[in-house]
């Protein structure tokens, strides 16, 4: 684990840049920071209008973290933004992930266009024993991925001029604006920002990429007026997300909302139980029919002690994707880790950790009371069968 004081971030980058980076290097922990503004938008057709707003704006970088970018709709209006803006000389960097986005095959088209047009690509590839070091196209000679084997990059973010910082559950994909699925983004401006770049920064030097005028991808910003931290697992022993989820839910004392889409690590869900029985009003949403049909049954297997621990199961008609956490009223952590063992522990995943009443109350407005109006309760299981599945699948949750 590397801590990095919000005054070091600049200078970090630098030595970052400037020098060989291992996996280690990732291990990033930040003191808290702070936001000017956060704006929690939910479904793509709210959040990727405005992304793009922002992308067409961007004058000195446009920076883009994603596990799944493809051609469609969505990706097609991506692509032309990132293309426009990297033909008029704004550096244009992604970081994708080989399995969600599938660069080097089924969307190679794409990522072509945007190598020729100046656009700097660099992949993780969580399946290959070696791969090419450095961006796409810059013909970088195979060398041994031991370390990145099983690590897959589920990050979504998007740094913008270093001064506007989106994260969330979607990828770059139609289904989360068609109506398939059911996600949201944090935009967040102000200091805190500086702490999803070098997060970035640090990711795109380990791949071989070189990002360059450092100063400018760190700007001066006035401090805002809500306090804020980007949280970084990369694989490793250093998991600051999965350690604020635990404390968030051992901590909670009046009101707990959890809102993800894979509910089966065993001793995360102990402390959402744990959280009923002494008295918190906890609201577990979930999706009725999740697009994970193995994690599905076995989070179904533990519905039955959660709701005898009075905790109030939610299950949203669409494919709910999104990751969230708020408690008691004034405490928001969003991002893209599910609480499963793979994001929990062997993914890339990025969270940012807000304390707000007010952003707490937007997020209550804007996707938790919508939420709750259109789902139905969850319910125990009761078929022998189905309880043997469940339970099976319970038994595997550890590889799930």
């Amino acid at each position: 684990m590397i801590r990095v004081g919000n005054d070091e971030l600049r200078r970090h980058a630098e030595r970052l840049v400037s020098g060989p980076v291992s996996r280690a290097d990732l291990a990033l922990a930040f003191d808290e920071s702070t936001a000017s503004s956060a704006e929690v938008l939910v479904e793509g057709a709210n959040f990727y209008p405005r992304m793009l707003e922002d992308i067409a704006a961007a004058s000195s970088s446009i920076h883009i973290n994603q596990f799944g970018f493809r051609p469609g709709t969505v990706g097609d209006r991506f692509a032309e933004a990132l293309l426009a803006k990297a033909r008029d000389g704004v550096p244009v960097r992604l970081i994708v992930d080989s399995q969600g986005s599938d660069p080097e095959r089924g969307t190679k088209q794409l990522y072509d266009e945007l190598s020729a047009a100046g656009a700097e690509v660099c992949v993780v590839r969580a399946t290959k024993p070696r791969s090419a070091a450095g961006p796409l196209g810059g013909g970088g000679a195979l060398q041994w991925n031991l370390a990145g084997l099983g690590h897959i990059d589920h990050r979504k973010v998007v740094v913008v001029d270093g001064r506007i910082g989106w994260v969330g559950g979607a990828g770059i994909e139609d289904h989360f604006e068609d109506g398939r699925f059911h996600d949201l983004f944090v935009r967040v401006t102000g200091p805190v920002v500086s702490q999803f770049q070098l997060v970035f920064v640090a990711s795109m030097r380990w791949l071989g990429g070189k990002p360059d005028g450092v100063e400018a991808l760190f700007p001066d910003e006035s401090a805002g007026n809500i306090p804020a931290v980007v949280l970084h697992n990369a694989p490793g022993r250093y998991r600051p997300i999965t350690d604020a989820i635990a404390g968030l839910l051992d901590g909670a004392r009046e009101t707990l909302d959890v809102i993800n889409p894979y509910v089966t690590d065993r001793r995360m869900i102990q402390r959402i139980e744990s959280a009923a029985r002494r008295g918190v009003d906890v609201r577990l949403f979930v999706p009725a029919n999740a697009n994970n049909w193995a994690c599905a049954a076995a989070q179904q297997f533990h519905h039955g002690a959660l709701l005898d621990a009075g905790v109030r199961i939610l299950e949203h008609p669409v494919m709910l994707h999104a990751k969230a956490f708020v408690r008691e009223g004034e405490e928001l952590l969003a991002g893209t880790c599910n609480l499963e063992a793979w994001s929990l522990k062997r993914f890339f995943e990025i969270d940012i950790r807000l304390r707000s009443k007010d952003v707490a109350a937007q997020f209550d407005e804007r996707f938790s009371q919508p939420a709750e109006a259109v789902s139905t309760p969850g319910r125990r299981l009761t078929g022998l069968t189905e309880r043997a599945k469940a339970a099976a699948f319970a038994g595997l949750s550890p590889l799930l």
